[in-house]
């Protein structure tokens, strides 16, 4: 962190090996609130973060001068954001009572318990997006894996994966490749790589580190998504580490994992999504190989 940084951390700040801040940031951590940033990310100059429940940065994410998060954000692995990005998860009110003054109608907002827990809509960016110079980005918006967005957008709705959308407010104008999540998915074969959806290391440098391991790596969290749709189970062939015993969860389902291959299969869940895991326990992670739907 630059000396220069301006940082008020009453809440938790958490951030990984390689990341830097750089000169001139504003870091304002409410109590209760969290700031995450994942490993080798890149926080330039005068940047403002400013978590009111959780912002989440994923692993070597950049981003760029002047750029503001405020609220509640989550911004996967590899994303760049370009220079004065800004992304806030709430909202002035202009029209709940149209008479009042937006000042007076944003306190009355905050002084009500139930319109208070509604104020805040996560903003979710998705691995591997590009988001432009000036570019906002609304409250509740999904942007999808492997998006860009052009320079000056407005994006006010959700955006499908590897969509390129630019304008006000930001419509698609292509994609970046035709996503169509296939019912298997293999570790080795590199245009399968978007349906590793989230969690894994698939960098370059990544996956020349993990070359031995026989699949994906995943530390955490991570997601894949297949075709499900005539399916009532999703299926993965994975390992942990040496010696380690995580547990898988998916849904309600718990399934502890071995250092030896294995084929696990959980309820396929929810259809046209992705489907999300995270790891349990104290271990360095688990390797998948393979992905199919039965």
């Amino acid at each position: 962190m630059d000396p220069s940084t301006n940082h008020s951390i009453e809440g938790d700040l958490e951030y990984g090996i390689g990341t830097a801040i750089s000169a001139g940031c504003n870091i304002i951590i409410l109590h209760g609130a969290t700031l995450r940033l994942g490993r080798g990310c890149y926080i330039g100059r005068s940047v403002e973060l400013g978590p009111s429940g959780r912002i989440e940065i994923g692993d070597n994410t950049s981003i760029q001068d002047r750029s503001i998060l405020v609220g509640d954000v989550s911004i996967g692995r590899y994303c760049m954001l370009s220079l004065n990005v800004l992304m806030t998860s709430g909202v002035h009110y202009y029209d709940r009572w149209p008479h009042l003054l937006i000042r007076d109608q944003d306190k009355m907002v905050f002084d009500d318990p139930v319109l208070r827990a509604k104020h805040s809509q996560m903003i979710t960016v998705g691995e591997d997006c590009w988001i432009g110079m000036n570019a906002v980005i609304m409250p509740g918006v999904t942007i999808g894996r492997g998006c860009v967005i052009g320079a000056n957008a407005v994006v006010t709705s959700d955006l499908p994966p590897y969509s390129v959308a630019t304008g006000v407010p930001a419509k698609v104008i292509k994609r970046r490749l035709n996503f169509s999540p296939p019912k298997r998915i293999d570790w080795i074969d590199e245009t399968q790589y978007p349906y590793f959806y989230a969690g894994f290391e698939l960098s370059r440098a990544e996956r020349e580190s993990n070359r031995g391991m026989g699949g994906h790596v995943a530390r955490n969290r991570f997601a894949v998504w297949v075709d499900g749709e005539q399916a009532r189970e999703i299926c993965l062939t994975l390992r942990a580490f040496d010696g380690e015993t995580p547990v898988l969860e998916h849904g309600a389902a718990c399934v502890q994992i071995s250092d030896k291959w294995q084929e696990c299969r959980f309820s396929i869940g929810a259809r046209g999504m992705p489907a999300n895991f995270s790891i349990g326990g104290n271990c360095q992670g688990i390797v998948v190989s393979g992905v199919w739907a039965l």
